[in-house]
């Protein structure tokens, strides 16, 4: 259970790693199991190697001894030369030769450690204890024993020497390998980095990004089938702009027109009908006549407050006759007029008006669906509206800045924007703006737009600013 709850933790630990990463890893663990193999090899090889050589020594000084016992007993003077003899056989490497008299001494124990050699290296290599004990007989009557020792601590340390030069060259031509195949591959996945920024790019629409031509053919695929695509959704895009546009210029288009009819048609004729009635009025009628004229009179001004308001929203004519500045602030008197306890502050810097006159319905429309959001959804009691022009250091155009912030409950940044917010972004995006909202629960929203001037605007003509 425990390993099975460690398990989705390494596999979320390994896909946060990049996929160079996990080929150089992959890469280093088989280069850590190859030099692993080859050192137990290479340690077992040196301990069959070690065994041999001191069995080989061993049984030399063995046959040696023998020799000496076929003779038979030996006389005092001849025992004395055979033991010197013996003394010297002592000598040689990887054996070790003690003569005892009978019963009188135990020979002493070799040592564990070797000098230069780690005791870890020392305890793989070493073969198991051999020992031979010979008796030999005098000319004296007495035994005597030969105990033969196998001591492997020379070829121990020779072997050390020539296992640590190898296990160094294993080493450095693992290291090599790695740093090389580590080089290799970072060239063949620097191309990576580039087409995941061209998708982040696509990702936040910046459709005009583009990857270079790759030296690898695979990559270069890639970048050509992404430029590709990128093509497509820049072109889709404004394609959707241009459409968006000509549908809201069509949308704004027909609203003028049904407002001047309104205005126009539907005002005369209730102007008419009011100056009947009070025709009547003023002719003296019988009483159920003054009434039925007066209750006439009644309704017409009820209508006429009807189709002001209708018109209002249809069309805010005041904006086609004293320009943005002064429809604006109509807009926020209005809203401060239905509701006192909210406070809009309002700055209208001079020459907003300058403003191509076919974007200022856009403007409007911008502020008034970013009030009527206030209303209906913060419930703030301060809100601060500000219109100014300002230059962007990536371009060179100027650009109005409209400005939002009220100090409402607000929302999270992730939370579902609703359909006023995306109606925003859209008229704001096929103008070429730049849309932002900034929010956070108790922190109210703030809106910032930017939307570009265009050259034709010399039509346009100051009439009032608002502060």
């Amino acid at each position: 259970m425990a390993f099975q709850e460690r398990n989705p933790e390494n596999k979320r630990m390994l896909q946060r790693l990049n996929l160079k990463t996990r080929v150089n890893l992959i890469i280093a663990a088989i280069l850590v199991l190859i030099v692993a193999i080859g050192s137990l090899l290479v340690i077992r090889h040196v301990r069959d190697s070690v065994e041999q050589e001191t069995r080989s020594a061993l049984q030399m000084a063995t046959e040696m001894v023998e020799a000496g016992r076929l003779m038979g007993p030996l006389p005092e003077r001849q025992s004395r030369s055979w033991i010197g003899m013996l003394e010297q056989l002592s000598g040689l490497r990887h054996v070790r030769l003690y003569v005892l008299r009978d019963g009188r001494h135990h020979p002493p124990a070799s040592p564990e450690s070797i000098e230069g050699v780690p005791e870890w290296f020392a305890a793989l290599v070493r073969p198991p204890a051999m020992r031979i004990e010979e008796r030999v007989p005098a000319a004296s009557g007495e035994w005597l024993r030969v105990i033969l020792v196998a001591d492997p601590g020379d070829e121990i340390a020779e072997a050390w020497e020539e296992t640590r030069v190898f296990l160094g060259l294993i080493l450095l031509l693992a290291g090599g390998c790695f740093v090389a195949i580590s080089w290799v591959t970072g060239r063949a996945f620097q191309p990576v980095d580039e087409v995941m920024e061209g998708l982040l790019a696509l990702e936040k629409g910046h459709y005009g990004h583009r990857l270079p031509e790759f030296p690898q053919p695979e990559w270069n695929r890639i970048a050509v089938a992404f430029n590709h695509c990128a093509g497509v959704l820049e072109q889709a895009r404004k394609d959707n702009r241009n459409l968006t546009r000509q549908l809201l210029k069509v949308e704004e288009e027909e609203r003028r027109a049904l407002a001047r009819e309104l205005h126009d048609e539907l005002g005369q004729v209730l102007s008419a009908i009011k100056m009947m009635a009070l025709s009547i009025k003023r002719q003296n009628p019988p009483e159920p006549s003054i009434r039925a004229a007066c209750l006439i009179t009644d309704h017409v001004d009820h209508l006429f407050d009807v189709i002001r308001s209708m018109i209002h929203k249809l069309r805010p004519l005041m904006l086609d006759d004293l320009g943005l500045a002064a429809a604006i602030e109509t807009l926020v008197k209005n809203w401060e007029a239905h509701h006192p306890e909210v406070r809009i502050h309002l700055h209208c810097q001079q020459g907003i008006d300058d403003f191509p006159q076919e974007r200022q319905i856009h403007v409007y429309r911008i502020v008034q669906e970013s009030l009527t959001n206030v209303f209906r959804h913060a419930s703030a009691s301060r809100i601060e509206l500000r219109l100014e022009t300002v230059a962007r250091k990536s371009s060179t155009a100027s650009w109005l800045k409209v400005s939002t912030r009220d100090d409402g409950r607000g929302a999270a940044p992730d939370a579902r924007t609703g359909l006023g917010l995306k109606g925003m972004r859209e008229r704001v995006e096929s103008l070429g703006g730049v849309f932002r909202v900034e929010t956070a629960p108790g922190k109210g929203f703030h809106l910032s737009i930017l939307i570009p001037y265009e050259e034709e605007h010399a039509d346009a003509h100051p009439r009032h600013a608002c502060g």
